[in-house]
């Protein structure tokens, strides 16, 4: 299968139309109003940003149902967890079940991605999405409930700064809105967005939001590899993949660093 590389400078061309495409792409807010693949293209750079007004809206639900309900923490976690992935449209969920069917698939590159592109989802997408989904709430519910905020919205940075590590790292699919979408980032760009998210991170958890998002983007690498390795690219659906995987790897170290420092 024929592979895609862009080591041109990105296309950086900031513009509403081409954010609120990021946004209404990433998120359920309504964006009335047509925005090209182009706009969107330009305005890649922000997806970081996305998320963390992704993780500020999961923080007032949070907010709400562990400070307010006092609900019980392990409902507290599934509540927040349900309600990220239905604001971000399951986009990315479809992307998990496709790469945990496309990785149980033997045979060559293009015969895993005709499986993993298959509008049928198999036991290998169930048991992906179910692995992630419980390990994603068990964590969530082991934080302590006066680091929950910082937390949620901690985690969507991780997420959306893996998944454009990992769109940057892998070799593009031929076809599909990944090709296009991986224009506007490159080694610069990401190095760039990689750095404020760092800041971004100490000031939200200190060094063990630093160590999360770390943790993050050393995984968008392996996954990139694994992409690299499997499907001989990385398609949008390994990105919506890095993004809720990258969200379970930074909740792992956050409940791990925790603990740590409680001993």
């Amino acid at each position: 299968m024929a592979k895609a590389k862009y080591r041109k400078n990105a296309i950086i061309k900031p513009s509403i139309n081409g954010i609120l495409g990021i946004i209404g792409f990433s998120t359920r807010i309504p964006i009335k109003r047509f925005v090209t693949l182009e706009e969107m293209q330009g305005n890649v750079f922000i997806w970081p940003y996305v998320g963390l007004l992704i993780g500020v809206i999961g923080a007032i639900i949070a907010y709400i149902v562990y400070d307010l309900l006092s609900l019980p923490l392990i409902l507290s976690a599934a509540i927040v967890y349900s309600f990220l992935i239905w604001f971000t449209g399951f986009n990315h969920i479809d992307g998990v079940m496709d790469l945990g069917d496309g990785l149980m698939v033997h045979g060559d590159h293009q015969k895993r991605l005709n499986v993993m592109r298959d509008s049928m989802v198999g036991t290998g997408g169930i048991a992906t999405f179910f692995i992630v989904a419980i390990i994603t709430i068990a964590a969530l519910a082991s934080v302590p409930v006066n680091e929950i905020i910082q937390t949620v919205i901690l985690m969507e940075l991780c997420a959306k700064t893996g998944m454009i590590t990992t769109m940057e790292f892998g070799s593009t699919d031929d076809t599909g809105i990944a090709r296009d979408i991986k224009k506007g980032i490159d080694y610069k760009v990401l190095s760039i967005n990689i750095i404020i998210a760092f800041i971004i991170a100490y000031l939200l958890l200190g060094e063990i939001g630093v160590i999360s998002l770390l943790a993050t983007v050393i995984f968008a690498l392996y996954l990139a590899m694994v992409a690299e390795k499997n499907f001989g690219c990385v398609t949008g659906d390994m990105l919506g993949a890095s993004n809720e995987i990258g969200r379970a790897v930074a909740l792992i170290f956050v409940v791990l660093n925790m603990s740590i420092a409680i001993l």
